[in-house]
């Protein structure tokens, strides 16, 4: 029997994976947690109070940069590969958590994850305001050590540092959303992807 308000936002979280906000009642999330109506009505008196609940563990604060990653490596060529980590060991705690093998549609957990979000964009009140926080303190980082390799001399005087930081971003989220629709995030073609815009990109060479 499940008493944890945790373990109840775990396996809540994997109902909202593979089941729309709608559609995923309080009987069907009671089920998935092994509780009665009544012990999903204690931790949580509305099924928005729980599904908030589990955007913030597995949004908010999964993909919070600070959360995510250490304090950012001296030079850029350590930074994608501590940035990869990073995103390796968030995907592999999703993966672990909601691979149960019961994959309607032969979909991976990459796919089911980014239907969350799309959930979590429409029904989470005020959210765009806290994605926005995210996706600045994402930029911000990135343009950190963008700026910090310039001064370095690790990469060439004239590259811009927003556009830089846009660039290396939108590889990573061009990547994480093609990749959702077959196997799942290739962690390795994405940091392939990202040596390769720093060193035929940036880089300075002699």
């Amino acid at each position: 029997m499940i008493t944890n308000r945790e373990e109840v936002i775990d396996k809540a979280f994997r109902v909202f994976l593979k089941m729309n906000y709608e559609k995923a009642s309080i009987s069907t999330l009671a089920k998935a947690c092994g509780l009665a109506k009544t012990g999903i009505v204690y931790y949580f008196p509305h099924k928005l109070d729980l599904f908030v609940a589990v955007a913030d563990k597995f949004f908010i604060q999964l993909q919070n940069p600070v959360n995510k990653f250490d304090q950012p490596a001296d030079t850029l060529a350590e930074f994608i590969d501590q940035y990869v980590a990073g995103v390796s060991k968030a995907m592999n705690g999703i993966v672990s958590l909601v691979n149960d093998g019961n994959n309607p549609y032969d979909c991976c957990p990459n796919f089911y994850y980014i239907h969350f979000l799309s959930q979590v964009r429409m029904y989470y009140p005020g959210i765009r305001q806290k994605i926005e926080d995210i996706f600045s303190k994402d930029y911000e980082m990135w343009s950190t050590v963008i700026q910090r390799a310039k001064d370095k001399g690790e990469i060439r005087s004239d590259v811009d540092v927003t556009t830089t930081a846009r660039m290396f971003r939108q590889v990573f989220y061009g990547i994480s959303y093609e990749h959702a629709f077959l196997n799942g995030l290739d962690t390795n073609e994405l940091k392939e992807n990202f040596k390769y815009l720093r060193e035929f990109g940036i880089k300075k060479h002699p």
